[in-house]
């Protein structure tokens, strides 16, 4: 098994309606907005982790390629076949858990693609320091209601989200391995990487997908290198 190069995928997330990336209750202060975004404990600046994209995009992969990824999954653990040349497995890694499928992920080898997290752009951190005043740090604080099916009141609750508009850079890098097919199966699988990228356009990211938030464009190119 060699490596024989990579390609980068970079460019900007563009933000078509509210993005909300939650962060832990354990990590609230006193004080806090009920449902806050996740934050660079650094900087406080809102960010989109590489776990949550990489996330996003496997799970519509599995649901598009469909079959046993979806019928065989676990509440906590994905399912991977027993297949080295699987895409998702290559693409986006397992965790193997016996000898047979740790004997399975040698042959398949590492994980090819890499996902960064994606921060602000710089034109994009002053335009949202800007309205700080009306919202949480570089976010705003949207209030919703939830009504009551039978009697009751409608209770208000508040979601922090960073406003539509905002751009975020971002980065990916897919490994090309020859696996003694001089690279072709990772050549041929990168178009799966295309079509996650394709279907997060017209799904979303983050929560609250059904009520509006997460619309995201995505503006990128592809260096080999």
């Amino acid at each position: 098994m060699k490596l024989l190069g990579y390609k980068r995928i970079h460019g900007i997330i563009r933000l078509k309606s509210g993005l909300r990336i939650g962060m832990s209750k354990d990590q609230m202060a006193i004080g806090d907005v009920d449902n806050p975004v996740i934050r660079n404990p650094l900087t406080d600046e809102p960010y989109i982790p590489g776990s949550s994209l990489k996330g996003k995009m496997r799970y519509l992969l599995e649901w598009h390629l469909g079959g046993d990824y979806i019928a065989r999954s676990t509440e906590k653990h994905v399912y991977v076949p027993d297949d080295p040349n699987d895409p998702v497995g290559r693409i986006f890694g397992s965790a193997p858990s016996n000898e047979a499928q740790r004997r399975v992920a040698q042959q398949r080898g590492p994980t090819r693609l890499l996902v960064r997290d994606a921060y602000l752009t710089p034109a994009s951190k002053q335009a949202l320091e800007a309205m700080t005043a009306r919202g949480g740090y570089l976010t705003e604080v949207k209030q919703e209601v939830f009504i009551p099916r039978i009697g009751g009141n409608a209770n208000p609750r508040t979601a922090e989200r960073v406003p539509a508009g905002a751009e975020f850079a971002f980065e990916m890098v897919y490994r090309m391995m020859d696996t003694g097919d001089g690279g072709k199966t990772d050549q041929d699988n990168f178009r799966h990487v295309e079509k996650a990228l394709e279907l997060l356009q017209l799904d979303g990211l983050g929560g609250y997908i059904s009520r509006g938030y997460g619309q995201v464009e995505l503006d990128y190119q592809v260096e080999e290198k």
